[in-house]
């Protein structure tokens, strides 16, 4: 029988509860996004930034750790992106 030290058993617990936490905060991104009907599966930048309740700066932010924009092929100025890949980066960037 092996026993565990304190730390390596708050350690494990710790890690636990954090990867709990990310996944409940990914399905509840994923369910906010997609609670509204949709045709297409991108969301704009503005509907991005207020269903998540996040700044202009924070979505650049994630936009420089690698979130991809979609921009329409016409000259305009609208950003768009795609609503998993929101999810997945908002589960990843806690």
């Amino acid at each position: 029988m092996t026993e565990f030290d304190p730390l390596t058993t708050l350690t494990s617990r710790l890690l636990a509860e954090d990867i709990i936490k990310r996944v409940n905060d990914y399905e509840a991104t994923q369910a906010k996004l997609k609670a509204t009907t949709r045709v297409l599966p991108y969301i704009s930048k503005q509907q991005v930034m207020d269903e998540l309740d996040i700044s202009d700066g924070t979505l650049s932010n994630f936009e420089k750790h690698g979130l991809k924009r979609y921009k329409p092929k016409y000259k305009t100025s609208l950003i768009y992106y795609l609503i998993d890949d929101i999810c997945q980066f908002v589960a990843l960037d806690n």
